[in-house]
């Protein structure tokens, strides 16, 4: 069964690196053809020719650095706020029913729609980018444990109010083992897009980071230097991604893994 296994996770591998090969392909056809102006898309070959230079200067690190503290900044309180609350408001039903409205209306609002108000009321400053971070995060976080906590089964619930398990008790070896695997999936969702929306909120301020390096090298013309840092993003993404199924795997061992056909 082992081996059947990684058969397929090798056929899986093999077909990413495909793809991922013709993208690249793809996009240095592209610039050959001239059907796009270096300036505007530069080839593979000059991207990957600047990272060398950048990794070796300390205003690109400090720029990762940048993005960095002001996603965890945000993802971090909104673990902290929404967990929690997300579970409280899944297992009381009336605590539920009184915060759906207010839940609902504000989480209907586009979060990089409302940058101006948070400069105007914060300032161009770190805790502004967190606070945005921090908002775009809370409501994923919070509705996956909600979702969580109400995945216990009336039976299994019933079960405990009826041998008078105590409350503690009850959140401890029921509800939050049943919200577990929900909580981790707002969690591996709240933190990509943490890295997403505060690199978002660099590039329309003036604040540091990896967006505002895009935005800087683009207007001086330096456009392999600005996809440099673009590809920098979607490799931190594609990091957190990794380690976020790593944590997962690794807290739910207890749960049967889900095949796909």
């Amino acid at each position: 069964m082992s081996t059947v296994h990684g058969r397929i996770r090798g056929r899986i591998l093999l077909l990413q690196v495909s793809a991922v090969l013709a993208v690249l392909a793809l996009w240095a056809l592209i610039g050959a053809a001239g059907l796009v102006s270096a300036t505007a898309l530069p080839g593979p070959a000059a991207v990957a020719a600047r990272f060398p230079e950048l990794a070796g200067s300390g205003e690109y690190w400090q720029a990762v650095s940048d993005t960095l503290r002001g996603a965890v900044t945000g993802f971090g309180a909104a673990v902290v706020i929404g967990v929690p609350l997300g579970l409280v408001t899944g297992t009381y039903a009336a605590a539920e029913q009184s915060s759906r409205l207010l839940v609902d209306i504000l989480r209907s609002f586009p979060v990089i729609a409302l940058l101006p108000v948070f400069l105007l009321v914060l300032g161009s400053t770190p805790s502004m980018k967190a606070t945005v971070v921090f908002i775009a995060c809370v409501f994923p976080v919070f509705l996956q444990a909600q979702y969580g906590a109400r995945g216990v089964t009336p039976t299994i619930r019933e079960t405990a109010v009826s041998y008078r398990i105590p409350r503690l008790l009850r959140f401890r070896r029921v509800v939050l083992p049943s919200a577990t695997p929900s909580i981790m999936t707002g969690l591996r969702l709240a933190a990509t897009t943490s890295v997403l929306v505060a690199i978002g909120v660099e590039v329309l301020t003036t604040l540091p980071g990896i967006g505002h390096m895009v935005v800087q090298d683009q207007q001086g013309g330096a456009s392999a230097e600005a996809y440099a840092y673009i590809l920098t993003a979607g490799a931190i993404g594609y990091s957190i991604n990794l380690l976020s199924q790593l944590a997962e795997s690794r807290l739910l061992r207890w749960r049967p893994p889900a095949h796909t056909e």
